[in-house]
């Protein structure tokens, strides 16, 4: 839960967002919180691991190559869903390394925001859901905490990670969102990962498109944009390294001025798996 300061400091932060218009609220850890020095402390001498089998399997059986989810199929393994946040709830921050760190959150930010959806499913956004992102029912390390928390205070940090490919990591259960990765994040290898992402997002239609001399993004860029421009780091030299040839190309040429925001599609991410499987006797296929 949010302690004395750390919850005025948080709430600002969300004040704030909506006063400029989709600006992200203030990444900054939230001083005094448990969570907060657990993770100072990890990252300083932490040197263990974190087992996340049970969250990769249950990726791997649910979540598309696309990023789409069969929330249906997740909801009826609610209870291996359930198993594996039980595991984040007793989790020693303090004893992991920095990429499993990393790792850790992103997962148990993506396995409460699945069971999120799936706890009031079914559902065409996960904004018809009641506060979906400033409520604290994230159980971790014995403390509850809001989504806002792990992703704001905790994950997108600059003295902890400074780390902006975790925008292509994290899913807001959008179609909107980057794809969800149908793999758990692991601290070995985190990297690769997090650039794997990076490009799989950027050759999505729904994350950039090439027209007419524009390169259309995703608005992640803008509401995110501190987080790609820190110690002289830019949008435009993020994409230039990150996005396909013919949108570097038109970049190079045009540079920042090239750049538009897509539109946002908060539907959910939902994955129909075709009756083709589902009539051949996977259990898990989706409706059509």
């Amino acid at each position: 839960m949010l302690h004395g300061n750390g919850s005025l400091h948080l709430i600002l932060g969300l004040l704030l967002s909506l006063w400029v218009g989709h600006s992200a609220p203030v990444a900054s850890p939230v001083e005094g919180h448990p969570l907060t020095e657990a993770v100072r402390l990890g990252l300083e001498g932490g040197t263990g691991t974190f087992d996340h089998t049970i969250f990769d399997d249950l990726l791997r059986r649910h979540v598309s190559d696309g990023g789409e989810v069969d929330y249906p199929a997740l909801l009826r393994e609610k209870d291996k869903l359930r198993s594996y946040l039980d595991r984040l709830a007793k989790a020693d921050l303090e004893g992991l390394g920095g990429d499993s760190l990393l790792a850790f959150l992103i997962n148990a930010y993506n396995a409460y925001t699945l069971d999120l959806v799936t706890a009031h499913w079914p559902v065409k956004s996960i904004r018809d859901i009641e506060n979906p992102w400033n409520v604290n029912r994230c159980l971790i390390s014995g403390e509850v905490v809001s989504l806002d928390f792990i992703e704001h205070s905790l994950l997108r940090s600059e003295e902890f990670f400074d780390e902006p490919r975790i925008h292509f990591a994290v899913n807001c259960a959008s179609k909107g969102c980057p794809p969800l990765l149908n793999r758990a994040f692991v601290g070995k290898g985190i990297s690769v990962q997090l650039t794997d992402a990076v490009e799989k997002a950027l050759r999505s239609p729904g994350q950039l498109r090439v027209c007419e001399g524009r390169v259309d993004v995703s608005k992640i860029f803008y509401w995110f944009g501190e987080d790609f421009r820190r110690k002289g780091a830019t949008v435009l030299k993020f994409l230039q390294t990150s996005a396909p040839a013919e949108a570097v190309e038109v970049l190079k040429e045009k540079g920042e001025k090239s750049i538009t925001y897509l539109p946002f599609d908060w539907s959910v991410n939902l994955w129909k798996r075709d009756r083709e499987k589902r009539d051949n006797g996977d259990p898990f296929g989706g409706e059509k």
